[in-house]
Formats: structure tokens, C-alpha cells, sequence
């Protein structure tokens, strides 16, 4: 697992250094049509802030729908791995949201949350955010996934920060409606989702599951899953949407099954045994893998917000 760790690592490396020098001959090239005009690429609707998180900085990136705000305020999504998904997402957004009747997807502001930097997913600082303290005698105390970067633990202290300072923040700055909040997340994000979901089902309306990282600390969510649901209050008022590629791994085929396999019996456990609140919807998405997955799933986790948007609502926490 270190040398795979490793690898995928120098590969990081070697492509951003790829990418920046054919940016810098693009831009030395002269052929008398192409002139750079030294402004770079941005999209007008997302705003780039900072802000301090628990354990460092985070890039803070909010996207806008491009109309106005429904008469409570914009429902909000919180995104995980923001520097990676950000620009696909708020493109489909602020597409969409204008053709609310035919997309089927209310005007709504992405939160998403990443880390300083150009890189699209910073692995050490996720790990950490993202995962809660492992318990396996499998993940040694050093070293997670074979890398001593890797390591969890600090799942719920990041989960604050999301519910109570940041939450604060763009409500100060936007018109939000406090009572309609989703989260979305990839991988580790996937599995941070229904880690919130399962610990803390007030804290938010929606929980999208992409991919989620259900194998890590030795299956112990799907092992601990009877217990959790079991002690999930009667009152819970939550949407839940898990969603798995069909190839997830396509060298990999046993893992594919695998996180197939758990993604969907923990769905049937939710909607089979969750309190009557609990609404849970579970979609395969045929031919696509981990890394497609998010792209490919932006409409589906749109419509589904906008059902969870569409609920009566309940006081917020």
C-alpha cells in the first residue's frame, strides 16, 4: 500500500509540473491570432474567501445561482474537496437553476470547502478532517492507507466548524435559509457524510453520500451500522442520498464490488430500519468510476437538494 501511496504521489507531482510548463509555453508562443491578455479564467459567480478551520486554513469557495433567492432564502450545500469540484458544479448550477421548470432544480448557493493552493485535493489535510479516530488494529498508530500524511481523526471537530462558524459566516453574507442545509461528499467525503448523518442527524436536512469510503477503518461504519440507526431519534427529519459507480475501480474489479456491495446494503439498513423521518434514496451509476463519479452525479445531488429544499420544513438547529 506505500509504494501504490507513493506512486500516485510522484504522479501528482510530475503532472502539476506538466501542467505549469504548458502553461508557460502556451503563453511564450506567438502566432498572431492567440494574444493573452493576462487575466486568467474565472467564473464571475463563485467567490474565493479564507477562513480559519480547526485544524489550519481552508479555501472557502461560494457559487451563486445567477437568480434571485426564493422568499425564505437560498437553500445550501455544503460541498467536501472544494477546490476539485467546484467549477464543474457551479457551472451546472447557474445553468440549470435558470430553467428550474424543465431541470427540476431550485436556485440554491454551493458552500464548497477545500484547502489553500491549486492542488484539486490536498490528501493529508482531508484525511484528517474527514475521517474520525480509527479503531481498527489494522491502521497502525502512524500510518493510515501506508502513508504517515494520512491520518484521521479529526472528523468532529471539522463537523463543527461547518455547522456553527462557517454556517454563521454565509448567512452573514448571504441570503440563506438557515433551514434548509445538504451536504455533499466524495470518497472520504462520502464516508464523512454518513459518519454526520448517523452521529449527528440534526445538523443537517440532506446527506449526499458519493462513493463513500465505507471500507476504511476495517468496514466499521456498515459493522456499527445496526447500533447507529438504532439509536438515530424518532423526531430525525433528514433526506439521504448514496451513490457508487459501477466501475468504481476498473483494475480493481473485487473493490468495485465491494463498495457496491456495502453502499447498497447500507441503504436498505437506513431506509429498512431509520426512523420514519429518514428518507433514503440509493442510485448505481452505471459505468462510472471514482473519479467520475462526482462530475457524473452534480444533477442528481442538485435534484435531490431540491426535493430536500421542497420538504416542510422543521425548526433549524
Amino acid at each position: 500500500m506505500i509504494l501504490r501511496t507513493l506512486r500516485e504521489t510522484a504522479r501528482s507531482v510530475c503532472l502539476r509540473r506538466y501542467s505549469r510548463q504548458a502553461a508557460e509555453k502556451a503563453q511564450q508562443s506567438a502566432d498572431g491570432l492567440l494574444m493573452d491578455d493576462g487575466s486568467g479564467f474565472r467564473l464571475p459567480y463563485i467567490h474565493r474567501y479564507t477562513a480559519e478551520g480547526p485544524h489550519g486554513p481552508h479555501a472557502v469557495f461560494v457559487a451563486t445561482p445567477g437568480v434571485p433567492p426564493p422568499p425564505g432564502g437560498y437553500p445550501v450545500l455544503y460541498m467536501l474537496d472544494g477546490n476539485a469540484w467546484i467549477a464543474s458544479a457551479a457551472e451546472a448550477l447557474h445553468f440549470q437553476a435558470r430553467f428550474a421548470r424543465e431541470s427540476a432544480i431550485e436556485p440554491f448557493i454551493i458552500v464548497a470547502v477545500g484547502y489553500p493552493g491549486d492542488d484539486p485535493i490536498n490528501m493529508g489535510r482531508r484525511a484528517y478532517d474527514l475521517l474520525p479516530k480509527h479503531r481498527s488494529p489494522k491502521l497502525g498508530a502512524k500510518f493510515m492507507q501506508g502513508a504517515p500524511w494520512h491520518q484521521p481523526g479529526g472528523a468532529d471537530a471539522f463537523l463543527d466548524f461547518l455547522s456553527g462558524p462557517l454556517r454563521r459566516a454565509v448567512a452573514a453574507r448571504y441570503p440563506v435559509n438557515p433551514g434548509r442545509r445538504i451536504l455533499w461528499g466524495h470518497s472520504f467525503g462520502g464516508f464523512f457524510a454518513l459518519h454526520a448523518l448517523l452521529t449527528a442527524p440534526h445538523v443537517f436536512d440532506g446527506y449526499a453520500a458519493l462513493s463513500p469510503s465505507l471500507w476504511w477503518d476495517d468496514g466499521r461504519l456498515t459493522k456499527e451500522a445496526d447500533e447507529l440507526i438504532g439509536r438515530l431519534p424518532g423526531d430525525t427529519d433528514a433526506s439521504v442520498l448514496i451513490a457508487v459507480g459501477g466501475n468504481e475501480t476498473p483494475d480493481r474489479p473485487a473493490i468495485s464490488e465491494r463498495m457496491i456491495a456495502d453502499a447498497e446494503s447500507l441503504s436498505k439498513n437506513l431506509s429498512a430500519n431509520g426512523p420514519p423521518g429518514l428518507h433514503v434514496e440509493y442510485r448505481l451509476l452505471d459505468g462510472e468510476t471514482h473519479q467520475s463519479v462526482p462530475v457524473a452525479a452534480h444533477s442528481r445531488v442538485f435534484r435531490f437538494a431540491s426535493r430536500v429544499a421542497a420538504r416542510p420544513e422543521t425548526t433549524p438547529s
